[in-house]
């Protein structure tokens, strides 16, 4: 029998994304819309600069399996938690023995450095070799891992020729073909309010921020580090709406290849907040980035339905509700408190 070997990762990330590659492009091509990884942003999302910790496995010297996780800070129901938001889980086919060993060492890890519970993002499909995992794995281990909420997302597409390329189901390749040069376009025009992010509104944006997020039953903190990270980070593209020399909202997206029946670069809307912006103000800022997005040649972009999101902006804009949807999962230690569905969150998903 091959030597396994679990053990810290020490490397650029690139080795990282070919496994990745190798693992989910013939799982998912073509069945399933899933976002595929680029070492500049797990650099830059879950390097060591951040906290965050990849555990990788090993078979006679070969890269076989990797599952990271970064930490963070939640607030649910008014009380402050540290956890760890758990991603970037890919195993070979041919060493599926390391899953588990994978997991169980990143969870007790993250309990032995005080994480109250760590969150994961799972596919809602039962046809996905994900969602049949971590079923199992719930089922297997009910103390350490349970699913708590589904969600789904909102998705514009803004390069119908490509979609009709790459779109999974027929459905999408023709209505994209028919729809699609009138579901690309946004509603408004230029607004001279809308620029882009600059170091210097970090303060007033975090501040936006924490307002908007307080009250909610789950709502990820930011420290001025992390923020600044998703504002200015690699393949980030952040505006904000400034009103009087006064910054009143923002909005940031990060772009990964998503992958369907091709490869195809979209952005993920990431956060959203404001102090304050009336409805066609919201409509406006949104429409901004998305004729952004594509003129830096993005196909798609796509927003969680988070308590957060502005869902009339977004529909407003011609977003439609996606086909597939995620379940949230909590990875649960000794410290971890009974916690109720929450029916109000926002985080990030990817």
């Amino acid at each position: 029998m091959q030597r396994l070997e679990i053990r810290d990762y020490d490397g650029d990330y690139e080795d990282i994304v070919d496994l990745a590659r190798r693992v989910w492009v013939p799982e998912y091509g073509g069945r399933i819309w899933i976002p595929l990884p680029e070492a500049a942003f797990l650099r830059q999302r879950a390097g060591p600069q951040t906290g965050g910790i990849c555990k990788v496995a090993f078979e006679d010297g070969k890269l076989v399996g990797s599952v990271f996780s970064v930490p963070r800070t939640l607030r649910v129901a008014g009380t402050r938690h540290q956890v760890s938001l758990y991603t970037g889980f890919s195993v070979e086919a041919s060493s599926r023995r390391a899953a588990l060993p994978l997991i169980e060492r990143l969870r007790r890890t993250n309990e032995e450095r005080g994480d109250v519970f760590g969150i994961g993002l799972v596919l809602d499909d039962p046809s996905s070799a994900s969602y049949r995992f971590w079923t199992k794995y719930a089922e297997t281990f009910p103390k350490s891992f349970r699913f708590v909420f589904r969600g789904g997302y909102l998705a514009k597409f803004l390069r119908p020729d490509v979609l009709a390329r790459a779109g999974i189901m027929a459905w999408e390749r023709m209505a994209s073909r028919v729809f699609g040069p009138l579901l690309r376009l946004s509603p408004t025009g230029h607004d001279p309010n809308i620029r882009s992010y600059r170091a210097a509104d970090l303060e007033r944006c975090a501040e936006i921020v924490q307002r908007m997020t307080q009250g909610l039953d789950w709502a990820m903190e930011w420290s001025l580090d992390e923020l600044s990270g998703q504002l200015a980070g690699p393949e980030c593209t952040t505006l904000v709406y400034e009103r009087d020399g006064k910054v009143q909202g923002v909005i940031s997206s990060h772009a990964l290849p998503l992958l369907g029946r091709q490869l195809m670069r979209c952005a993920f809307i990431d956060l959203w907040a404001h102090d304050d912006l009336n409805a066609a103000e919201r409509v406006r800022l949104v429409g901004h980035l998305c004729r952004q997005l594509y003129a830096s040649d993005i196909v798609g972009v796509i927003a969680p339905r988070s308590s957060t999101m502005p869902t009339g902006a977004l529909l407003a804009n011609l977003f439609l509700p996606g086909a597939q949807h995620f379940r949230i999962g909590i990875f649960q230690t000794r410290r971890t408190p009974d916690l109720a569905t929450p029916k109000t969150w926002s985080f990030e998903i990817t």
